[in-house]
Order: structure tokens, then sequence, then C-alpha cells
């Protein structure tokens, strides 16, 4: 599959989802505008649109159905996007921006966004090779190891996360699966080999307890409580850092998730703007944190 046809099948979810509710009709006007219409069409061939739509459940687990009570519009079935922080919702967000910076050349400068550093060029052939439970050969070299390792990973989900695309599954090394940065793969070999995805495997569970990418059965949720400054508070609200995020008294936040490194590393950002109320050995964690920062412009 090349990466234009991957784009294509992506382009048709983000149309479907931004209009909520779309005829063909409609949709083969926005087909003639676009720039993966690359012969000029006036409208979506009927057997491709179906070709494309069974792709997309295919590749993506995303089900577009049609509601022929309301003049045969075609809609995303419930919940098939999942949550903000989804793999799916973040696939889609950032080609709904790059379609748009595609779309209005003439507006390029002026629409600035973070780039992701690298790995891109491998999201065709994971996705590929995840659609078919083909195994990959991945040669992969880690911030801490000079040299890089070859791995025969099973490859469950893919997520973003700071900027990078990140791949989870398992290895034939390891009983647990891993995650590796996209951007650390030097390179990538579909193997002939297939392998059962486990039937208890759900991608968004298996992250629900856990902001990033530092995952484990070793990292257990618990409940995490701080007050922050009155400025700070209408950021975290209106982009909450974890669904479980609430919010019991003004300016005094709550969390049931794996105090990771990714977490904390986030509620430092905060820096003074935040209090950690408990529990008390992140509190302790925190002080002496803040004491360590001290003595550093000390000297």
């Amino acid at each position: 599959m090349a990466a234009s046809q991957f784009n294509r099948y992506i382009w048709l979810v983000d149309v479907i989802s931004s209009a909520g509710r779309i005829t063909k009709a409609e949709i083969d006007r926005r087909w003639a505008r676009s720039r993966y219409n690359e012969k000029g069409e006036t409208e979506l061939p009927e057997r491709t649109f179906y070709r494309y739509k069974d792709a997309v459940q295919e590749l993506f687990d995303i089900e577009i159905r049609c509601d022929k009570s309301a003049g045969s519009a075609y809609y995303i079935a419930d919940n098939e996007l999942g949550e903000r922080g989804s793999a799916k919702r973040q696939l889609l967000n950032r080609f709904a921006m790059e379609k748009a910076l595609n779309e209005s050349r003439e507006l390029k400068g002026r629409i600035l966004y973070e780039n992701i550093p690298g790995g891109t060029q491998f999201l065709t052939q994971i996705v590929e090779a995840m659609s078919d439970n083909r195994m990959l050969r991945m040669t992969h070299r880690s911030f801490t190891s000079a040299e890089p390792h070859i791995y025969d990973i099973a490859p469950y989900c893919l997520k973003v996360f700071k900027q990078r695309w990140y791949l989870f599954g398992r290895t034939t090394e390891h009983k647990e699966p891993r995650i590796y940065a996209l951007d650390r793969i030097v390179s990538l070999e579909t193997l002939p080999d297939t392998y059962s995805l486990p039937k208890d495997f759900d991608a968004e569970d298996w992250f629900r307890s856990f902001y990033g990418v530092f995952v484990g059965k070793q990292f257990k949720p618990e409940l995490i409580r701080v007050r922050v400054a009155p400025e700070r508070a209408d950021f975290l609200r209106s982009l909450p850092l974890h669904h479980s995020q609430q919010e019991p008294e003004p300016c005094v936040f709550t969390w049931y998730v794996a105090p990771t490194f990714d977490f904390i590393q986030e509620l430092l950002t905060h820096g003074s703007g935040l209090e950690v109320l408990s529990p008390a050995w992140l509190r302790r964690q925190f002080a002496e944190e803040a004491e360590e920062t001290a003595l550093l412009y000390k000297k």
C-alpha cells in the first residue's frame, strides 16, 4: 500500500468525521477539490468509495455507517474515534492539520505546528503489518545504547506522545509488550511470519491508567491531588492531562493515574505554580526536586 493510498483512507475519515453526517454527493464535491484526487475526477467513484470504506474499517477499525432515514448520510459509528488522546484521534488530528496546510499553500508560512522529528516513513509499513498480523524485524537504537539492537516484534498498536510516534508490541525476547520510538528505528523489515493479537488486548484500555508512554504492570495507578495557581487552572480545565481529571474544589485537581516519569515530568513543568498535596511520597519528591534546583542557583 503506497503512502498516497494510506492518506486517501484517512482523508475519507477526516471528511466524514468533520462533517458529522454527510451525503455521498457532498463527499464527491470535496473529492473534486482534494489534492489526493490526482486523476481530476468530478466525483469519487462508487466502487472506489466502498473500497476505501472497507479499508478504513480493516486498517483502523473505524466503521463508516449510512443513515438512510436522513437522506443516506454517512457518519462515523459512535465512539469509533475514541477519546481525545487515543491513537486513532491523534492520527486523524495530525492528518487534518497537514491536509489544511497542503490545501492552503498560500498560508503555509503563516501556520506553524510542532514537527515530529522522524520515523514517520515507517508508519505505512507498520500499519500494513498490523493489518495483516505480520511480524516485523526492527533494528532499533535506544538513547541508552551506543549500538543498535535487532528485534523481531509483533506490532500491537501505534501511539503519539510529545512529538514522537511510538510502536507498542511484544518482541520474541521479552514476555511483556514494550514501547519503541519510531525515530530511533534504523531499519524495518516485514517478515512472512504471522502473530496472533491477544484476544483481551485493547490499546486504549492498556494505556488508560497512564499518561505518556511509560507503561507496565510494575506501575500502579493512585490518586494524585494538586493545587495550582489560578492562572494555571484554566489551562488544565481546557486541556485535561488525563481522562480521570477532576476538580473537586477550585484550583485543586485530581487524577487517578500511574505516577510514571512522564506524568511527574508534566507536573514539574508547572514549577512553583503547582503544589502536590498527596500522596505524601510524591509531595516529598517534589520538595526534594525544588531544593536541588534551588542549590543550582546558589553556587
